[in-house]
Order: C-alpha cells, then sequence, then structure tokens
C-alpha cells in the first residue's frame, strides 16, 4: 500500500507540473526560461551543426557523387580510345609515307625493276643484324638479290629465300662485306659491319675525309655500281699507316626501316669470290 500511495502521488505531481507548465506557457509566464535556454544551447547547436552539416551535405549529394565517377570513368576510357586512335593514325601516315617513296623509286627508278617488301621480324645483337620480309621465291625473290631503302640506300642482301618469307642481311651484320669506294676521291674499300652494328670502310688508303660519301663497287660482281651506302664519320690514320681506320654513318636508319625494296632486276655474279652481305 505504501509503494501505490507513493506511485500514486509521484502520477500527480508529474500531472500538476505539466498542467502548470501548459498554462505557464500558455501565458508567457516561461519566455524569459526559454530565452535563457535557448541562448545557452545556441553554442552547442551551432557546433554541432558545423559538424554534421557536411556530413548531411555529403550524404545528400552521394547519388551526384556516384554519377560524376561514373562519368569519369568514361571520360577516361574515351581518351584512351582517343590516344589508340592517334597512334594508329599516326603508324598509318608514317607508312603511307615510306609506300610512297617506295612507289616512287620503283615507278621512277630506271636501274631496273624493284620489288617493295614489308619487314616482318628483325634479329638484332651486337653481332647479328637480320630482317625477315613477307616476299619469298613465289614473288620471284632469290638468294643474293640485293636489298635497298625506301629511299634508294643499300641495306642489304637477301640471304635465305622461302617460298612466302626471305632473309635479308644488313651492311651492319658482322658478316657482311661490301666492296665499296668513296664517291668524292675514289679511295676503295670494303664496307663491314663491326661490333654493336658499328660499320667501318676496312683496307681504305689514300685521300678520305670526313663527310666523304661512300658508294657500291662493281667489282666484285655483287652490287650495281653506286648505290650509296653511307657518309663517312670519323677518319684515324695518317700517310706512315698501311691503312686508315674510317668510321661511317649509314644513310637511313635500320631500325626504322619498316618497307624495303628488293632489286629483281640485277642478278649477282655468284661465281666470282667477292664480300657479300
Amino acid at each position: 500500500m505504501v509503494i501505490l500511495s507513493r506511485y500514486t502521488w509521484w502520477l500527480g505531481a508529474m500531472a500538476a507540473l505539466a498542467f502548470l507548465t501548459t498554462f505557464a506557457g500558455q501565458f508567457g509566464i516561461l519566455g524569459p526560461v526559454q530565452g535563457i535556454y535557448l541562448r545557452a544551447t545556441e553554442p552547442v547547436e551551432n557546433g554541432l551543426g558545423a559538424v554534421f552539416r557536411p556530413i548531411a551535405g555529403l550524404l545528400s549529394n552521394a547519388g551526384d557523387i556516384n554519377s560524376l565517377r561514373n562519368e569519369n570513368r568514361e571520360l577516361r576510357l574515351e581518351n584512351e580510345a582517343l590516344q589508340n586512335d592517334l597512334v594508329a593514325l599516326t603508324r598509318e601516315a608514317e607508312r603511307a609515307k615510306e609506300l610512297e617513296a617506295a612507289l616512287n623509286i620503283t615507278t621512277a627508278g630506271t636501274e631496273g625493276t624493284r620489288l617493295a617488301a614489308n619487314v616482318v621480324h628483325r634479329e638484332s645483337t651486337p653481332f647479328t643484324d637480320v630482317l625477315s620480309i613477307d616476299r619469298g621465291s613465289s614473288d620471284g625473290i632469290q638468294a643474293g638479290m640485293v636489298v635497298l631503302s625506301a629511299q634508294g640506300s643499300l641495306l642489304g642482301s637477301v640471304t635465305d629465300v622461302f617460298s612466302d618469307r626471305s632473309f635479308v642481311r644488313l651492311i651492319t651484320d658482322s658478316r657482311s662485306r661490301v666492296v665499296a669506294e668513296t664517291l668524292e676521291t675514289h679511295v676503295e674499300g670494303v664496307v663491314k659491319g663491326a661490333a654493336n652494328r658499328k660499320l667501318e670502310l676496312d683496307l681504305a688508303q689514300g685521300e678520305v675525309v670526313v663527310g666523304n660519301m661512300v658508294v657500291t663497287s662493281a667489282l666484285s660482281g655483287r652490287f650495281p655500281a653506286g648505290l650509296p651506302i653511307a657518309k663517312v664519320s670519323s677518319v684515324s690514320g695518317g700517310p706512315q699507316d698501311l691503312h686508315l681506320s674510317v668510321m661511317l654513318e649509314p644513310l637511313v636508319r635500320l631500325s626504322g626501316a619498316r618497307t624495303v625494296l628488293v632489286l629483281t632486276s640485277f642478278v649477282p655474279e655468284t661465281s666470282l669470290a667477292g664480300a657479300t652481305p
């Protein structure tokens, strides 16, 4: 009974307090108290608002962020596709220039028939420099035929032939030998490949200066005369030396060759002992 009495008094007190609060609020008695409470809690409210307002904004904009993220991903993919297209177009433009140069030489050349071929592979080591091309015996290619760049400079000669493919030993291969001479002073020598795909004019005696043009000689019977090979890049030695040390710079960047010309109308003199690439 004591517990029930206390509980009854507590409910009565709460009801009376609620009634008084309602009555005081209707007649404005609590106005000053409410003002003090609001002023006291305003800094806390502002602080909490500053903390949670960005979070609320972030949550409300979550859908927009996902949309921007997806759009950004699509733009990156489009950019990659455009870059790939640009690379492909650049390569096609370079290829078209090479083919145009090759066709101009093929149609305008008076030295003989030249067959254009594509480079499909290159084996390059410190002592080996060999190309494979997409032309073979079915196209009339034979071992020993001379191979030129699209601009007409000597690249090398055919060594092995299959029905649809051939191998070309470049002049920078260490096994390559080409009888040649300087165009200006007619100093004869042998152009040979050296280590690390360097090029030198061996057995040269006479006046050779930097900048001289070196061309093929017909003496070996393996090359037509006058094909451009390289320019003299350095000369060491003097009259007291038996032979000069002459280094050459090829006229064509061999590593960038993609189109070559095979001189199909020239038949090498295989019966003669001579230098061959």
